[in-house]
């Protein structure tokens, strides 16, 4: 296993180089404020009283544990391992180095270095979204470094086996409108927490006059044209993972989630479709996956054998529903999922060219056949 020393090329650090010079960009954007750090109250202690003691859905000892002990161990690695750097200001050099040390010198397995740098991670977007915090909003060095070096072998864990009438029980008892709405998005259109993230008024058309005074801009993106009840995810945005845009049914059980949502969510000036409750604003993917726990957890949470139930379980539920149980062809499941869709010569490269064709080919399919939550639909509010 190479040492944290051989990772980068010269070729790589010199492009970078490059890039900080011809775009004035900055190698290093935290490090003007390390100096200032020193001094003022610890910043994960700040993260930890505001933002994970005020969870409701979190009050087992172990969990306030563990991340004191991921931020006590990387403030002694950022210690040890630089020249008076502050932890709350790393370069992702810092980051990969702390990778290594945990896989190679600690044996940590993969799942346990992908929690840490999880909780990392969740303090710095906390920082990032904190008016009183000057982190930049597009540098996430604990991110940026999870991209660029392995966290060890990937030893899958199985994925609970809920069967349809499991997910309906379950389902059934989410009683907040707004968790309905998030976790209802992502069973029913498989899309990944980034993308219900990055989920905007203009790219959602529901049928609803009332919602459709309510939200003027309500399915104005151009890629939607014409057709009616429908969600557009788009490629070109930060967090949605995706290789090529697609546009996907919104069926009825679903129209009845999001227009009961729409309707009572804060009317501020945002344009996404779910907000954040502590800022309404932007959603973060780990708010994401907070609001999927409260409703699974702790009765589906991680085992020694099982992946916990997150919003990741919503993507891989719809993929399985419409391979296993349906057994729709796998280049339809790839467009529903973002993927990559073979054959690609099928299609010109033009966006509506290649929207379009693939949209009517899983339309009627879909609608048809989605599966039922067996919500009680009130057809009153649905004109």
């Amino acid at each position: 296993m190479s040492s944290p020393d051989e990772w980068s090329s010269g070729l790589a650090d010199e492009a970078r180089e490059e890039y900080a010079a011809a775009f004035d960009t900055e190698m290093d954007p935290l490090a003007e404020l390390s100096p200032i750090f020193h001094g003022l109250p610890d910043p994960f202690d700040y993260f930890i009283e505001n933002s994970v003691r005020s969870r409701d859905t979190i009050s087992d000892p172990d969990t306030y544990g563990s991340y004191e002990r991921t931020y006590r161990q990387w403030r002694g690695f950022i210690r040890d391992t630089t020249d008076n750097r502050h932890p709350a200001c790393p370069r992702k050099e810092h980051v990969k180095k702390f990778i290594w040390w945990q896989r190679e010198v600690h044996g940590n397995t993969r799942r346990t270095i992908k929690g840490k740098l999880n909780r990392l991670s969740s303090a710095y977007e906390y920082w990032q979204e904190n008016s009183v915090m000057p982190h930049p909003p597009e540098w996430n060095p604990f991110e940026i470094a999870r991209k660029e070096v392995s966290l060890g072998e990937n030893n899958e864990k199985k994925y609970y086996d809920l069967s349809i009438q499991d997910l309906r029980s379950e389902f059934s008892r989410i009683t907040n409108i707004r968790r309905r709405g998030i976790i209802g998005t992502g069973l029913k259109q498989g899309l990944r927490a980034g993308e219900i993230c990055n989920l905007m008024i203009p790219e959602i058309d529901i049928s609803h006059h009332e919602l459709q005074q309510h939200y003027p801009d309500m399915g104005t993106h151009p890629a939607i044209g014409d057709h009616r009840d429908v969600i557009y995810v788009p490629s070109d945005r930060d967090g949605n993972k995706s290789s090529n845009p697609r546009i996907l049914p919104i069926d009825d059980e679903l129209r009845f989630i999001l227009i009961r949502h729409l309707i009572e969510r804060p009317q501020v000036d945002e344009p996404w479709v779910f907000l954040s409750k502590r800022t309404f604003t932007k959603m973060t993917s780990q708010s994401v996956n907070e609001e999927w726990k409260k409703e699974f957890h702790p009765k589906y949470a991680e085992t020694e054998e099982r992946d916990p139930i997150t919003s990741h379980y919503g993507r891989h539920w719809f993929s399985s529903y419409w391979r296993l149980n349906y057994g729709m062809d796998r280049e339809h499941i790839q467009y529903m999922r973002g993927d990559r869709v073979q054959p690609l010569d099928e299609f010109p490269d033009a966006i509506d060219d290649y929207l379009h064709p693939k949209y009517e080919l899983i339309e009627s399919t879909y609608r048809e056949n989605i599966f039922k939550l067996n919500i009680q639909l009130r057809h009153a509010s649905l004109s």
